[in-house]
């Protein structure tokens, strides 16, 4: 095969003899179909969906065929996937700055659903989805999935738990039961390694006020490391410009600000036991994910935050039938918590694992339900912009994802192009071409679903490819090229 295009081309010409390709220049790749149930508004927040998706948790779960990180448009059209890119379990899979350019965040390892525990590392990826950077904690820690924040500086966040031997007799435990979590993060210097801050939850707080009781028996009888006692499970960390962090404490049901210059707790929202502010019905949450500052008034005495409100928990207790993600503002000079925006979940999801909410740059909230295995994009209001579950049977049922995002992206495939030109089974002078290259949405070629139909000299054994991307509607790919004789 020859061709006088720029870039090398891998051509087929066969039969339409097969049952099913999603993508027909591409049969290797079999990324989740989203069932789209609210396709998007107009006035959905610009941007790419970037998503991880993995087998469910809850019985009857199947699928997705190929599990890993995908960037998607609205109508579901596949712009990148990371099979062949990235490797193990991958989560948390979203852009952020670094070095001032954009790029990209993915958790690899290895998931241990039974404990909520993983281990692996984080890794950034450039426009070319190439790895450019591994990115392991200081301190001889273990680095888990649940956060990597990137912040101005080139420092970033992520949570460092650590299984302790310590007698837990003061907490009910018996003789054999010697283990537990203390749940910690750490900021460090992204292209360094250095260490720059670091907290964990032990020195700081009560294990009698966790919200996950101790247990005798099962995956956290703490008797051993792997089943230590996770009592405090951090699963967000955040950070504001005056220093101070922001965490999420999932098994103690409570959000903890944190002084950036002495570790010690500022406040804390919600929880058994200690909550500086009154909580009222409409506030109430518990077993929450993701909390991230908002808004700071200028004196420092009203603060505004977000976080992803699971309402239930794997072990099987509800405060409400169903997930939500949620706005509050704090008052400290009234010790007040009160409800800004709520949004429920639709179809009364309630997720008892995961899940993140983004305030996007227009107001907008784009909210994966974590174990629910949907994505919704919201007005500010609350009116339901856009909706999806994470794939569609019979490929996929009850698939999940840890966090889902909604961002602008430029990415240019390393790979070449892929084509391939599939014959008219009822007229063997005409071909249908599919063209596609996995994660390039800059380049003026066609999308995975674009296709023209086109004659084919077999006189010649040539065919003129002219195909045109109805999102470039001025811009044509255009090869003339010469095939191997069949």
């Amino acid at each position: 095969m020859k061709s006088n295009g720029c870039v090398a081309i891998v051509f087929a010409l066969v039969a339409t003899c097969f049952a099913d390709w999603q993508f027909r220049s591409r049969p290797d790749l079999a990324p989740p179909r989203l069932n789209i149930t609210v396709p998007a508004h107009p006035s959905a927040e610009s941007g790419y969906i970037f998503i991880a998706q993995y087998n469910g948790f809850d019985t009857g779960s199947w699928g997705p065929e190929q599990p890993g990180a995908y960037i998607f448009r609205d109508n579901g059209d596949l712009v990148w996937s990371s099979v062949g890119y990235l490797g193990g379990w991958i989560t948390n899979f979203a852009p952020i700055v670094w070095k001032g350019k954009l790029a990209l965040k993915a958790f690899e390892g290895i998931l241990d659903a039974g404990h909520g525990r993983m281990y692996g590392k984080h890794s950034i990826l450039n426009e070319k989805y190439e790895i450019v950077k591994t990115v392991r904690p200081g301190a001889h820690r273990l680095v888990s999935c649940h956060e990597f924040r990137a912040l101005e500086g080139g420092t970033v966040l992520v949570e460092t738990p650590v299984s302790v031997p310590i007698d837990l007799k003061p907490w009910g435990g018996d003789g054999g039961q010697n283990w537990i979590v203390s749940n910690g993060f750490q900021e460090i210097d992204i292209e360094t390694g250095d260490l720059v801050f670091e907290w964990y939850s032990l020195d700081h707080t009560d294990p009698k006020y966790s919200a996950f009781p101790l247990e005798k028996d099962g995956p956290f009888d703490s008797r051993n490391s792997t089943n230590a006692w996770n009592y405090f499970h951090i699963n967000s960390v955040d950070k504001n410009d005056q220093g101070d962090y922001l965490i999420s404490a999932r098994n103690y049901a409570a959000i903890f600000k944190i002084s950036g210059k002495t570790g010690k707790i500022l406040w804390q929202l919600g929880g058994k036991a200690g909550s500086n502010f009154t909580i009222p019905d409409s506030v109430k949450f518990a077993y929450q994910h993701d909390a991230r500052f908002l808004h700071r008034s200028a004196d420092g005495d009203v603060e505004v935050i977000s976080f992803f409100d699971n309402a239930a928990h794997s072990a099987g207790v509800f405060l409400n039938p169903f997930s939500r993600a949620r706005i509050v503002k704090l008052t400290h000079s009234t010790g007040k918590a009160e409800e800004v925006h709520t949004y429920p979940a639709p179809d009364g999801l309630s997720a008892h694992s995961q899940g993140n909410a983004q305030v996007l740059p227009n107001g907008n909230i784009f909210v994966n339900w974590g174990q629910a295995g949907a994505i919704t994009e919201f007005s500010e209001e609350g009116k339901v912009l856009f909706h999806s579950y994470l794939d569609s049977e019979p490929y996929g049922k009850n698939v999940q994802s840890y966090r889902g995002f909604r961002f602008n992206w430029t990415g240019l495939a390393s790979e070449d192009v892929a084509i391939v030109a599939l014959r008219d089974p009822e007229n063997e002078s005409e071909a249908t071409v599919y063209v596609s290259r996995n994660g390039d949405n800059r380049r003026t070629l066609p999308s995975f679903r674009d296709a023209s139909t086109i004659n084919y000299n077999g006189s010649t054994n040539t065919l003129l490819i002219a195909l045109q991307r109805s999102r470039y509607p001025s811009s044509y790919l255009s090869y003339q090229l010469e095939l191997d004789p069949e």
